[in-house]
């Protein structure tokens, strides 16, 4: 099979799992803010950011480290050494949260809430345990179980938040059911909203070790030094890179909170502040979709492909492509991204609408970000992946001083300017290296042309006004249709040359 269709059509499959688990996922969005205050939903946000960088060092590389030496050395040791690791590691980090849940809580400003940490701490163990498990799916080639599974994950979580959100509120103001009144008030409270989706996001993940039992019962439990410590020396500096990735890509909402003033926007908290733009980064997260979708497709496509003498023009025109994909992702959501959040975001509080102006200037970062994924595979290849940390790091610098230094001026606006001069940044320092040490031939003209057409069609969308509501969507839509129409017949004669 064509390389190219190959790939392709696992991203199919990995990104349609992964957009249908995601898209049931944001219609949660809408229950949240439904349910939450800005100030609860703050805390949510906040809190997950900071989860999202614990499980970075819950995995320290190994999931990377894994695709790139079981490719080439004994999959099954490696298999086994690398989850043994990570089981080893996740006891002990998982029992210092808990054990130092109230400091920890006190730390990050919720005191009194150290019951949080303890239940995210578990989740945190348990994502990490099945991290490796998930990757051997993906070198495995299924795609179709790996997308199942992470889909029936969130369709439970989705399942306990409209019970606990949506159905208890209901019949504990007696509106219906009101026989099971009492049964709901033994254990239900109000003011517990964010209690409760962190609970049933507790309970959705504890079923992912019984579908993937049989993999994790596989493993030969043991830690084989002289197999481990390769592993560690490839996988420590994607340690670094994570941490600041996670930093430059989700703390934006944490440094809204730490270097916002108050008062900046009248009548609102920095709290509430955080719920507002983190509801606008929700909708910017649809360039996530695709980039995470192609990440589970491409990074075992690439490590397998390396060895091909076609691999750097194969990994050119994959670039090619990648970027028209994110582009159309980038034009749809910005020119309607106040009908995505009719969908998605609350009627009930217009507050949440505040920052919708600045989506697509998130999702343009967040495409520059995609591109960086795409680039950075060079230095994975060559086993050069403390390039990786230096271009990180070089970002987090950028996200730290530019939100430092810009969010006391321009509020949250600051974080989405950041965010695109982050990432671009990486973008060219990536390239260049890149260039000296793993040359790729990619097309920078027709790259740089489609940012720019992209660009100008919302630019254009923009200023024509239209008064209907209705009408505008529809315009809106056509607007997206033609341009899609007219790439793919800019691109017709490519596609039939390079993939089918």
């Amino acid at each position: 099979m064509n390389p190219l269709k190959k790939l392709a059509g696992q991203t199919v499959i990995y990104g349609g799992s992964t957009i249908l688990a995601r898209l049931l996922n944001y219609l949660l969005v809408r229950l949240h803010t439904d349910s939450l205050k800005p100030d609860e939903y703050g805390i949510y946000t906040d809190l997950y950011a900071y989860m999202a960088l614990f499980m970075v060092v819950y995995t320290y590389g190994m999931e990377t480290a894994f695709f790139r030496f079981a490719t080439k050395g004994d999959k099954k040791e490696i298999y086994s050494t690398t989850t043994s690791s990570i089981i080893l590691s996740s006891i002990v980090f998982t029992g210092t949260l808990v054990l130092f849940s109230p400091k920890i809580a006190g730390l990050l400003g919720y005191d009194g809430f150290s019951e949080f940490i303890v239940w995210l701490a578990c989740i945190l163990f348990i994502d990490a345990i099945v991290a490796i498990p998930f990757a051997k799916l993906r070198l495995e080639n299924k795609p179709m179980k790996f997308a199942t599974i992470k889909l029936v994950n969130i369709l439970v979580t989705i399942f306990l938040q409209l019970f606990l959100l949506w159905l208890c509120p209901r019949i504990h103001e007696g509106k219906f059911l009101v026989e099971w009144q009492p049964f709901i008030n033994s254990f239900w409270r109000p003011e517990d909203g964010v209690k409760y989706i962190i609970l049933s996001n507790l309970i959705a993940n504890a079923l992912l070790i019984l579908f993937l039992w049989r993999s994790l019962a596989s493993i030969k439990f043991g830690i084989k030094w002289h197999v481990l410590k390769p592993l560690f020396i490839y996988g420590w500096p994607i340690l670094i890179t994570g941490l600041a990735g996670i930093a430059n890509e989700r703390f934006d909402v944490v440094f809204l909170g730490d270097f916002l003033p108050e008062d900046f926007y009248p009548d609102r908290t920095n709290r509430s502040v955080q719920g507002i733009y983190g509801s606008s980064v929700k909708l910017s997260v649809f360039m996530l979709l695709g980039i995470q979708a192609f990440r589970y497709a491409a990074e075992p496509f690439f490590f397998s492909s390396a060895k091909d003498k076609n691999a750097p023009e194969l990994f050119a025109r994959v670039m090619h492509f990648f970027v028209i994909a994110c582009t159309i992702i980038f034009v749809g959501v910005s020119i309607n991204v106040e009908l995505i959040a009719d969908l998605l975001i609350s009627g009930k509080d217009q507050s949440y609408r505040e920052a919708l102006y600045i989506v697509p200037y998130l999702l343009f970062g967040k495409l520059f970000f995609g591109i960086y994924v795409n680039l950075s595979i060079w230095f994975k290849l060559t086993d050069k992946t403390i390039y990786g940390m230096y271009f990180s790091l070089t970002g987090l610098v950028i996200t730290v001083l530019g939100n430092y230094l810009l969010i006391p001026l321009l509020g949250w606006e600051a974080s989405a300017f950041t965010g695109i001069a982050t990432y671009s940044s990486m973008v060219i320092l990536c390239y260049l290296f890149g260039q000296k040490f793993f040359p790729i031939p990619y097309k920078l003209l027709p790259i740089v042309l489609y940012l720019m057409s992209g660009m100008g069609v919302i630019y254009l969308s923009n200023l024509i006004y239209v008064e209907d509501e209705l009408l505008k969507s529809v315009f809106n839509l056509v607007i997206c249709l033609f341009y899609i129409v007219i790439i793919f017949l800019i691109e017709k004669k490519n596609l039939k040359a390079r993939i089918i």
